[in-house]
C-alpha cells in the first residue's frame, strides 16, 4: 500500500509541479502587462505631443501622475531634459540606445539608494529624442508575492488533499488484493472454507467472486475426494479379507476335503475378479474426470455390442437359473459411437439386474429407435429399488444395493454423457427396476 501511496503522490507531484511554475509564469506576464501596457501608452501619447508642440513637455508631470509614476525627456543626445517635475532617476542607458536607434523600451532599473522602476521609453517622431515613463516597481512585486504566496498555499492544499485522496485510493485497492492474498494462502494451505468479502462489481470484485467459486469447488471436490477414499478403501476391505482369510485356511492345510477347498478357491477367485472389476471402473472413472478417455467413434450397429454383452454374461445367467430376453428392432439407426465402451455400458446394466433378480427372474434387453436416436432398457424382476436410492443409483457409492460396488452405474453415466446421451431408471418395490440409456443417432 505505501508504494502505491508514493506512486500516486509522485504522479501528483509530477503535474502540480510544472503546472504551478506554469501559473506562476503566467501571473508574472500579467502583472507586467497591466503595468507596462499603460505605461507606453502615455509614452506615446506624450511623445506624439512633444513632436507637434514643445511646449507639450509641461503636460509630461501629468503623464506621470496618471500612471503614478514619473517622467524623463531626453533630447536629441539621449540626455535628459531638466523640468519641472522630471524624474531624478537616471535613465538606464540600454533604454537611452534604444530611444535613439528609434525603438521603444521595455525594462527594469534599480536607484542607489535601492528604488526599483518599470520603465518603458519610445523615441519622438524625427528623432527629436524620446519619452520614458517610471512606475514604482514594489506594488507589482508586492502583488506578484501576494499572488505567489496564495499560489503555493492552493497548491499546498491541494497536494494534501490529492495525497489524502490518493491514500484513500490505495488503501480501497489494496485492502481488497490484501484479502485475496490471505485467501489464496490459505486455499493453498488447504482451508477452503475461507471466502472473501465481496464489495463491488468492477473487475476487483469479479476477481473476488472467482476466488470464491475457486475455494468452494475446491472445498467440495475435497469434500469428494475422503467420501471418496473412504468408500474405496470399504469397498476393498470386503474382498481384501474374503481373499486373505481363504487363502491363509488352504495354505495352512485347513481345508481337507477337496469340495470344500474347490468352493474355498472358487470365492478367492470370485473375489478377486471382483477387486479387478472395481480398479478396472476406478481407473475409467479417473479418466473421465480428467478428460483423457478416448472414445474411437465410428459407425455403430448398436445391435453388436447388445448382443456381445448378452453373450458375456449368459453363462453366468445360466448358472444362476435366470432367463435372458433381448428384443432388438431390426430397423434401428446407425449411430456414431465407439462399440467397445457401449458393450461396456450395456455389460454394466446386465451385470447390475443379474445381481439383484433371484433365480426364476427375468432380465430383458429391448432397443427402440426413438427422438432421434436409439433407446436401449435394461429390465429385471428383482426386488426393486427404495425410492429413496432411486435419485442416486448412479452416483458414485451413493445408490448402491446390497451386493452392489457403487461404480458400475457411475461408469454407465460418464461413457453415455460423453457419447451426447443421456440415462435414467425406474423402478418399483418388489416389481423390478428398469434401466434405460439414448444415444443421438448418426
Amino acid at each position: 500500500m505505501v508504494k502505491l501511496w508514493l506512486a500516486f503522490t509522485a504522479l501528483l507531484l509530477f503535474v502540480l509541479v510544472p503546472l504551478e511554475l506554469a501559473l506562476h509564469q503566467v501571473l508574472v506576464r500579467f502583472y507586467a502587462d497591466q503595468v507596462t501596457e499603460p505605461l507606453l501608452y502615455h509614452s506615446q501619447q506624450l511623445a506624439n505631443l512633444l513632436a507637434d508642440h514643445d511646449e507639450a513637455i509641461k503636460m509630461a508631470p501629468m503623464m506621470g501622475q496618471m500612471v503614478g509614476g514619473e517622467v524623463i525627456v531626453l533630447d536629441a543626445a539621449g540626455q535628459p531634459v531638466d523640468f519641472e517635475g522630471a524624474s531624478t532617476v537616471p535613465p538606464p542607458e540600454a533604454g537611452v540606445a534604444a530611444i535613439r536607434s528609434g525603438r521603444s523600451f521595455i525594462g527594469q532599473v534599480e536607484t542607489p539608494a535601492g528604488d526599483s522602476y518599470i520603465v518603458t521609453g519610445v523615441p519622438v517622431p524625427d528623432g527629436r529624442g524620446g519619452v520614458m515613463l517610471l512606475a514604482p516597481a514594489e506594488p507589482v512585486q508586492r502583488s506578484l508575492t501576494v499572488a505567489r504566496r496564495y499560489l503555493i498555499l492552493a497548491g499546498g492544499v491541494t497536494l494534501a488533499l490529492g495525497t489524502g485522496l490518493a491514500l484513500m485510493l490505495a488503501r480501497s485497492l489494496t485492502r481488497p488484493v490484501q484479502a485475496m492474498e490471505r485467501a489464496t494462502r490459505a486455499i493453498a494451505r488447504g482451508d477452503f472454507s475461507v471466502r472473501v468479502p465481496v464489495t463491488s462489481s468492477d473487475e476487483i470484485g469479479r476477481l473476488g467472486e472467482a476466488i470464491n467459486r475457486m475455494s468452494a469447488q475446491l472445498d467440495a471436490y475435497e469434500t469428494r475426494r475422503r467420501e471418496f477414499l473412504a468408500n474405496v478403501a470399504h469397498e476393498l476391505r470386503t474382498p481384501l479379507s474374503y481373499i486373505r482369510g481363504y487363502t491363509q485356511a488352504l495354505a495352512e492345510g485347513l481345508v481337507a476335503d477337496p469340495a470344500e477347498r474347490e468352493r474355498y478357491l472358487k470365492i478367492v477367485h470370485d473375489e478377486a475378479v471382483r477387486v479387478g472389476r472395481l480398479v478396472d471402473d476406478l481407473m475409467d472413472l479417473a479418466q473421465m474426470d480428467e478428460g483423457q478417455m478416448a472414445l474411437e467413434r465410428l459407425p455403430l450397429d448398436i445391435r453388436l455390442p447388445l448382443e456381445q454383452a448378452v453373450e458375456t454374461v449368459r453363462p453366468l445367467a445360466e448358472e444362476k437359473g435366470v432367463a435372458l430376453e433381448v428384443d432388438l428392432e431390426a430397423d434401428l439407426p446407425t449411430l456414431e459411437a465407439d462399440g467397445g465402451r457401449i458393450q461396456q455400458v450395456v455389460f454394466n446394466l446386465l451385470d447390475n439386474a443379474l445381481r439383484h433378480t433371484p433365480p426364476g427372474g427375468t432380465v430383458r434387453v429391448t432397443a427402440r429407435p426413438e427422438r432421434g436416436g436409439v433407446t436401449v432398457r435394461v429390465t429385471d424382476t428383482g426386488e426393486g429399488i427404495d425410492p429413496s436410492l432411486l435419485p442416486l443409483v448412479f452416483e458414485r457409492f451413493q445408490g448402491q444395493r446390497a451386493g452392489g460396488r457403487g461404480l458400475g452405474l457411475a461408469v454407465v453415466r460418464s461413457i453415455v454423457r460423453a457419447h451426447g446421451g443421456a440415462v435414467g431408471a425406474s423402478s418399483r418395490r418388489g416389481e423390478g427396476s428398469t434401466f434405460w440409456f439414448w444415444l443421438p443417432a448418426r
